[in-house]
């Protein structure tokens, strides 16, 4: 090879090593200072921030103070009533992360019941609809990050039944072949004062599809002394 096509090879080289860096960022990252938490999630999908989605009516017994409230939706056309639908089975991972101060009676109830419950009602479900309608796919309720303690899990939830325990109206719910699937993580400080969760939820063939955007987003979940 003669010096100029030695060098030319050398140039295409370095061009391809600088490809990577000029790329889009694969993962983008979402922080709260004052409650030094962050998480990451694939660049495509949006953050809605508190103020957005402030106006935005969620569950009846939303605790005593929400210090910080994001949303998260993974579809293409992103919408602050993906983050509440009347139908959780949807097609692109949507979400919440939180971070709650406990006092009163939401600090005395700060348990892992409180803790499993506090997304998706899945004690309510089992014991209403019965153990068909609940799959705790992984649990953990000793786990240890950051030096906080809290609950790890990933459960299956029937669709229907989900709605109409998550309904002012709906009575018990009745068996169906769609599941809801959500990953979340939720932990609480020594002093049992403040709550840290995050939750990413959809279908279970859209959690199949988004596996890895899942558990990675989840796995990012830090909470800093």
């Amino acid at each position: 090879m003669g010096p100029s096509l030695v060098r030319l090879a050398v140039l295409v080289l370095a061009t391809l090593a600088l490809l990577p860096s000029c790329s889009e960022p694969q993962y983008k990252y979402v922080r709260n200072t004052e409650a030094r938490t962050a998480f990451r999630v694939p660049t495509p999908w949006t953050v809605f921030d508190e103020s957005t989605i402030s106006g935005v009516d969620t569950a009846n017994d939303t605790p005593d103070n929400v210090d910080w409230l994001v949303g998260i939706d993974a579809d293409p056309a992103p919408q602050l009533g993906h983050l509440f639908p009347t139908s959780y089975a949807t097609d692109y991972p949507q979400g919440i992360a939180a971070v709650l101060t406990l006092t009163g009676e939401s600090r005395d109830g700060a348990s892992l019941g409180a803790l499993r419950n506090l997304i998706v009602p899945v004690d309510q479900i089992g014991d209403e609809v019965g153990t068909d309608a609940v799959r705790m796919l992984a649990y953990d309720d000793a786990m240890v990050r950051d030096g906080y303690r809290g609950l790890h899990m990933v459960v299956q939830v029937q669709a229907t039944a989900l709605a109409s325990a998550t309904s002012a109206e709906g009575g018990p719910g009745f068996l169906a072949s769609d599941y809801v699937q959500m990953n979340q993580i939720a932990l609480l400080d020594d002093s049992t004062e403040h709550a840290y969760i995050f939750a990413l939820l959809c279908s279970a063939d859209c959690y199949s599809r988004n596996r890895s955007d899942i558990e990675s987003a989840i796995d990012s979940w830090t909470v800093l002394p």
